[in-house]
């Protein structure tokens, strides 16, 4: 029986005057309509009909109730559960608006059969009313019958609501026992018949104090279309069960799929693999992009919350702002999956997979690393990708995990964050990283420009990446200067840093670069020119860099247009446009011997540089030689790919010999080069001939006014070749005459030398190298005009050079250091 208790104030006698009669009787009666009604009820039917009405404060009789005692029969069902616009049927849908529903002490069960008698998307709750307070109440599924074809036992759709101290204990969805190893949407092995817990999409909602306890398929708590949604003090429970249990099965949908899963394993097998722990539910929290009703999801806070055994405790990757504060998971396939927002003074444990899924940009993350130790296969602590992060990963209780799992960072979860498949990576950079967990941390080569301060070993296979790895904390001052330059710290042991330009009014003309650089006293090594150092430093006319500089950054020197001299034998990696515009760099040769990688355009427009020897082993990027004053270059026979832009506009070369070992010819490699009269080529085989229709490779060049030398018996098949048959074919190579050999034409570099030295015009000769006691040590044939000797084998001291050839035999001294 429902009764109802009205509290009037209408019987209340005024004093007024007849000019505020109008006025009184106006407010009398808003009064008297804007009191609620104080309702009880005993049964499930009466709670329905409630629900659909507003104003009231509903308080229901404690007691145990059953759903079917409502919902007794098919035709029941047909009358009182009728699909709203987006073909949701709920059981009970409230509706009515500015109610507060009180249930303590209430549990009502249902029979898991109606998930499935409803049909379609089934609620067993919904809150369509707006300014709904709903409190205390206790939903029990009884049974396991799965919903006819998914649906939530709680949705909140209705806007100023708030729903305190609801319990659901969840049942009911197929399959159940797997996780998502069979399927969770599009392209599962079998139907998926999901069961959710409680879903917001409404505005200004609140739950809080809520838990859920799931034996069902479907995530626990999550927000779709939900705007400005807090969760404060909820629970989120599911189940776990190991691979190995899955795999003993002997009947059931694995055992009919022969164990098939969705997720490929490290071996690129679609199998359910042995050794993990697998969530039977979804995710604990969980955020998507929009509604039913067409709202995006904006607005996410969750204060004081806990996840345990979901598939993810926390994925909380759209929707922001979102803010993760004092929240727990444990014993999740992942605990936190966050792509932007805010994490502070969280936690969890990595027992059946990783605490941290870090990917997107500008996420502030502080979490705990709980000691708990897993049982079964775990491959990471944490990943993290992206960029622009602040990370802390910290010591629960200052408890040290006493089994190492590393930190990825570049890593990216693997995919649905099933733990037996790989984890990939992405382009990371502009990461800092606080490690005081002791974990040991992987930088992989995708990573870039991060700083990572750890207490744990360290592998760096990155770039611009600043490692301190004796405190979790970092160093005070990253950012230094000795009162002439600027330095960036690079990481500690052993203590490494970077110039990176001028103290803001000591530019000068002579920069002498030491080799090592003092941070509080503390002394750092300098070992590279950073990005943009000292760029158009127009004043510089010579720089001196310390033996220990091995890498100069993009841009470090570009359009230092004085700049005439500078060291560069140790160099190892030039960054992009390094020396691009330095019109007056004059390096005769500029030698990259030590060079392993040249970046695009690093010597372009250096008009000056007038010879380089180029090894075979160097990585060339587009345009480096590009409108330099090179008067010769010697393709290097290791290169199978001509670089873009290889030697274009460089107009002083006169003749190119291209080896039979190049396979593809560079995008405009030779565009440009007007002072092209020779070109020779050596592959002997029409199918061999690469292609020269690549764009823009000679554009510029009268071809027919240029010779092409061909080995003997080929000119038939340039001839037949597209553009190779625009060139003056002959049979031939190139004069050697130019490179007489003689005392003045054959230069040796450096003299004195420590492991190498460079020959030039010394083509087509025997060369033998004595100590200065006439021992024969060395003996080298030379084939090209630009040569590198090691040295290595050699003692310290004057040596001698003799050079044969059919034009005569010289000797020059040579001293080894």
């Amino acid at each position: 029986m429902i009764t109802k208790l009205h509290t009037s104030i209408c019987k209340k006698e005024f004093n007024f005057s007849k000019r505020n009669y109008f006025f009184f009787w106006t407010f009398f009666l808003l009064t008297c309509f804007s009191v609620s009604a104080q309702v009880t009820v005993t049964s499930v039917a009466e709670l329905a009909t409630v629900a659909a009405q507003s104003d009231q404060t509903v308080t229901m009789t404690p007691g145990v109730y059953n759903m079917t005692d409502y919902l007794s029969s098919s035709t029941v069902i047909a009358n009182v559960t009728p699909a709203d616009a987006y073909d949701r049927r709920a059981m009970i849908r409230f509706s009515g608006s500015n109610n507060t529903f009180v249930f303590t002490g209430v549990t009502i069960n249902v029979d898991t059969a109606l998930l499935n008698d409803l049909g379609g998307n089934v609620i067993e709750f919904h809150l369509t009313g707006n300014n709904i307070n709903f409190k205390g109440l206790t939903v029990t599924d009884i049974g396991y019958e799965p919903t006819a074809s998914g649906g939530q036992s709680f949705v909140v759709s209705g806007d100023d609501t708030v729903v305190e101290n609801v319990t659901l204990n969840m049942k009911g969805s197929s399959p159940y026992g797997y996780g998502d190893l069979l399927g969770k949407g599009g392209g599962s092995l079998v139907a998926m018949r999901k069961h959710s817990g409680l879903l917001v999409g409404g505005k200004n909602v609140t739950i809080k104090g809520c838990s859920i306890y799931s034996e069902s398929f479907g995530h626990l708590f999550f927000v779709q279309g939900g705007r400005n949604v807090l969760f404060e003090d909820c629970y989120a429970e599911a189940v776990t069960r190991t691979t190995d249990a899955m795999l003993a099965e002997t009947s059931g949908p694995a055992f009919n799929l022969n164990f098939e899963a969705v997720y490929k394993n490290y071996e690129g097998n679609s199998v359910i693999t042995p050794g993990y722990t697998k969530s039977l539910s979804e995710v604990g929290f969980r955020t998507y992009g929009s509604g039913a009703e067409g709202f995006d999801t904006a607005g996410v806070t969750l204060i004081n919350c806990t996840a345990r055994n979901a598939r993810v405790g926390f994925a909380l990757e759209v929707g922001g702002p979102i803010l993760i504060q004092n929240c727990e998971a444990t014993g999740c396939e992942s605990g936190f999956n966050i792509t932007e927002g805010k994490v502070e003074n969280s936690r969890g444990d990595a027992v059946n997979g990783p605490l941290l899924y870090l990917s997107g940009s500008d996420t502030e993350v502080e979490l705990e690393l709980m000691p708990t130790l897993p049982t079964t296969i775990v491959h990471a602590v944490a990943t993290i990708s992206g960029t622009n992060h602040q990370v802390t990963l910290t010591k629960w209780n200052d408890e040290t995990r006493t089994q190492d799992h590393k930190i990825l960072v570049g890593a990216t979860r693997p995919a649905g964050t099933n733990p037996f498949s790989p984890l990939g990576s992405e382009t990371t950079s502009g990461i800092t990283l606080n490690n005081c967990t002791e974990m040991p941390i992987e930088i992989l080569s995708t990573t870039s420009a991060s700083t990572i301060n750890t207490t744990g070993s360290v592998i760096n296979d990155g770039t611009g990446n600043t490692v301190i790895t004796n405190s979790c904390v970092g160093i005070a001052n990253l950012n230094f200067d000795d009162g002439m330059y600027t330095y960036t710290v690079l990481g500690t042991n052993p203590n490494q840093c970077k110039v990176t330009g001028f103290v803001s009014g000591q530019e000068t003309a002579t920069a002498v670069i030491p080799a090592v650089a003092n941070n509080n006293s503390i002394p750092f090594s300098v070992v590279s020119v950073g990005d943009s150092a000292f760029t158009a430093k127009t004043i510089m006319t010579s720089v001196s860099l310390p033996s220990s500089v091995t890498s100069v950054g993009n841009d470090a020197f570009s359009l230092c247009t004085s700049l005439e001299t500078i060291n560069l034998t140790n160099i190892v990696t030039y960054g992009s446009n390094s020396f691009s515009g330095c019109s007056e760099l004059a390096l005769a040769p500029l030698d990259l011997t030590n060079a392993v990688s040249v970046g695009n355009y690093a010597f372009y427009n250096c008009v000056k540089i007038t010879s380089v020897v180029v090894p075979g082993t160097v990585t060339f990027g587009d345009g480096v030689l590009r409108n330099t004053g090179i008067t010769s270059f010697t393709i290097p026979s290791e290169w199978t790919v001509l670089p873009v832009q290889m030697i274009r506009d460089c107009k002083s070369i006169t003749s190119i010999n291209i080896p039979s070992t190049v396979t593809t010819m560079g995008i405009a490699a030779f565009r440009g080069c007007t002072g092209l009269t020779d070109v020779q080529v050596n592959w002997t085989t029409s199918s061999a001939i690469p292609s020269a229709t690549v764009s823009n490779l000679f554009t510029g060049l009268t071809l027919s006014s240029i010779n092409l030398l061909v080995p003997t018996n080929t000119a038939a098949f340039y001839e037949a070749a597209a553009v190779w048959t625009d060139f003056n074919i002959g049979v031939g190579t190139l004069s050697k005459g130019e490179n007489k050999l003689t005392n003045s034409n054959v230069k040796l570099y450096p003299n004195p030398a420590t492991n190498t030295v460079n020959i030039s015009n010394a083509f087509d000769t025997s060369l033998e190298i004595y100590n200065i006691q006439g021992v024969l040590e060395i003996t080298v044939k030379i084939s090209e005009n630009e040569k590198v000797i090691s040295l290595e084998k050699l003692n310290s001291g004057v040596h001698f050079l003799k050079f044969t050839s059919n034009q005569g035999t010289i000797v020059k001294k040579l001293i080894k250091l």
